[in-house]
């Protein structure tokens, strides 16, 4: 069998064209169009990956910032409670200074109006008491009454320690006389036997006058300055009033109401 060289040629030269042909127009076409495809994808891969990226630190920012309002969340309310525990704690105290203010007040004003109510108890019973004294000596009173009453006096004079009468010379030691009152008239034979015995016992020479007065309450009284020297019931009073006052203090536990006081002191402008 005869070989056609030329036909074969023609033969392989065509197939070479076809190949070139379909290599040039249908297979470049055909990698380029995968190439861009794969490059798309991986754009697509590459670009995914940073929104995964960006959504993880996104969560881990809101799962940080969760944790901190939380925690913030925590210390609000820690920071409300404690105030709202000083808050309790100050109204309280509050409230307690204002009760023991109160309290302190109410006290104080029963205090006062048992304070009150007790001096004018004293005073009235003092005043009954002088009253009925006087009235009761106004009846008594003679001159044997009254020359016991001088002769105490005088014994009390006659009686001076050293102190006394020091304390009383010192007081004397001015321009100003001595002075002797009594509750009743001194005829001049006791007042002239008053003065000797005042410079007998206290000083020679010594200015005495004599004065009248009911304040003392039967009895003689001599004034030396500021000092005072003799007898007269008003002391004896005046410790019945303690004694009194003492009785008043003990058994006076709460202050007694106006209407009571004002009928116990009714009572006693009636007795008196």
């Amino acid at each position: 069998m005869d070989i056609d060289w030329i036909t074969v040629s023609a033969q392989i030269i065509n197939f070479l064209i076809l190949v070139w042909l379909l290599k040039r127009f249908l297979y470049q076409p055909i990698i380029s169009a995968m190439d861009q495809r794969e490059q798309r994808i991986a754009e697509q891969i590459g670009e995914a990956e940073i929104r995964e990226r960006k959504a993880d630190e996104a969560a881990a920012q809101y799962h940080e910032k969760a944790r901190m309002l939380e925690l913030q969340r925590d210390e609000i309310m820690a920071e409300t409670h404690r105030h709202a525990v000083q808050q309790k704690k100050q109204l309280l105290d509050e409230a307690r200074e204002e009760v023991d203010e109160v309290r302190e007040h109410w006290h104080r004003q029963v205090q006062l109006e048992k304070a009150e109510f007790l001096d004018d108890l004293r005073c009235q019973m003092s005043n009954v008491l002088q009253k009925i004294a006087r009235n009761a000596l106004t009846d008594l009173a003679d001159e044997v009454l009254e020359e016991r009453i001088i002769q105490a006096f005088l014994n009390q004079l006659t009686a001076l320690d050293d102190e006394s009468r020091q304390r009383l010379l010192h007081a004397a030691d001015t321009s100003e006389p001595v002075r002797v009152i009594s509750t009743f008239t001194l005829d001049t034979s006791t007042r002239r036997h008053i003065t000797q015995m005042i410079h007998t016992h206290l000083k020679e020479g010594m200015v005495v006058e004599y004065d009248e007065s009911p304040e003392w309450l039967c009895g003689v009284v001599l004034n030396v300055g500021e000092h005072q020297l003799g007898w007269n019931l008003a002391k004896y009073l005046e410790q019945l009033n303690e004694q009194f006052e003492q009785v008043l203090v003990t058994t006076a536990t709460v202050s007694p109401s106006t209407s009571a006081k004002k009928l116990f002191s009714n009572d006693l402008h009636t007795k008196g």
